[in-house]
């Protein structure tokens, strides 16, 4: 059975994967859903702020998201499904913006109406994540490339990066997961919510790689592979106010 597990990540083209995922969002969440959701998500992340237990902190990178249980996503729940929506979010931190307390349910909500792939379960199509910052005056680019130097080409040209990787290139049931990688200066690509632990058992960000490359074959022991790499940047014109592109408020 293992040919049959890494038939698809080995055989099926990653642009091919993309163009299923964007068939995936054509099974639209309800407004009805979508207006539910926000409101109790709203609702769960207040209690959390004022009883101090948070399972995130404004303004801080997003490491932890099998703690999301219960902050829901179309039909599902941010754990289970979330990572493309924590990556935007993470990398809207890593060009400048902060967003409210309550931005982050707003961003549910933004991909629950357009992106949101298989009602929520299967996440957010990479499409829609070049979309969004496209919408917001962002300069973007996206390769399917699984060779290192495209990767790295990436990681050096964008502010920041989202990546979508097979956990396993031998084996499908594994999964796929999707990941902000920031850079903390020229040479330094650091992994956001690739559930690695301190020593004390908290979620932490992972430690700065000399390549985006390095980054991406450190996950899972080195068996992961890359579906796609979006680069994301302000536009030039934009370029000596970075978070502009990020300040629209994400209300329904």
């Amino acid at each position: 059975m293992g040919w049959l597990k890494a038939f698809i990540p080995q055989h099926l083209p990653n642009e091919r994967l993309l163009d299923i995922l964007d068939m995936g969002t054509h099974f639209k969440i309800s407004e009805k859903k979508i207006r539910a959701n926000y409101r109790a998500n709203a609702d769960t992340i207040s209690k959390a702020f004022s009883s101090g237990g948070s399972f995130y902190t404004r303004g801080k990178y997003i490491e932890n998201q099998p703690q999301w249980k219960q902050i829901r996503f179309g039909k599902f729940t941010m754990d289970y499904s979330g990572c493309e929506i924590i990556a935007v979010y993470n990398a809207m931190l890593s060009l400048g913006e902060t967003l409210p307390e309550q931005g982050i349910a707003d961003l549910i909500s933004v991909f629950e109406k357009e992106g949101a792939v298989l009602w929520g379960g299967w996440g957010v199509a990479p499409r829609a994540i070049c979309r969004f910052f496209q919408g917001r005056g962002c300069e973007t680019a996206i390769t399917c490339s699984t060779e290192p130097e495209p990767v790295n080409r990436m990681g050096e040209e964008y502010y920041t990066v989202v990546i979508t990787v097979y956990n396993d290139a031998g084996d499908i049931t594994k999964q796929i997961h999707t990941m902000n990688v920031s850079k903390a200066h020229k040479n330094a690509f650091i992994l956001h919510n690739c559930y690695r632990r301190d020593r004390d058992g908290s979620y932490a960000g992972g430690m700065p790689y000399a390549s985006l490359w390095e980054a991406v074959k450190s996950l899972q022991g080195g068996a992961a592979m890359p579906v796609c790499i979006i680069g994301i940047k302000p536009k030039a014109a934009a370029a000596g106010r970075k978070a502009d592109c990020m300040s629209e408020k994400y209300a329904l």
